[in-house]
């Protein structure tokens, strides 16, 4: 029962942080992707993850990292393509948080 309340107390913050965002101006999905994908090649990989938390001093475990990056990269293919980072980053619901 614990693992299900931690999973789904992590979803809902998920969610309210995804809406936040949404009603910010001056976010844009877009430009989040572009600054992850330094590479500029159209995806993301783990590396633009780990690079980012790093920047950011956010210091993850690899567990960690890789369960993140699992709940982006839809498909399984080992990329986070545009399609997937906007489907993860936009609000599931469309009721006010």
């Amino acid at each position: 029962m614990r693992a299900f309340r931690t999973h789904f107390a992590v979803e809902e913050n998920s969610e309210l942080v995804r809406k936040r965002l949404s009603r910010r101006p001056h976010f844009s999905v877009h430009d989040a992707f572009t600054v992850l994908d330094a590479t500029n090649t159209g995806y993301l990989t783990i590396n633009d993850m780990q690079r980012l938390l790093n920047e950011h001093r956010v210091f993850v475990a690899p567990k960690d990292l890789n369960l993140l990056f699992s709940k982006f990269d839809r498909n399984k293919d080992g990329r986070i393509s545009y399609a997937e980072f906007m489907e993860e980053m936009h609000p599931k619901s469309t009721s006010k948080a």
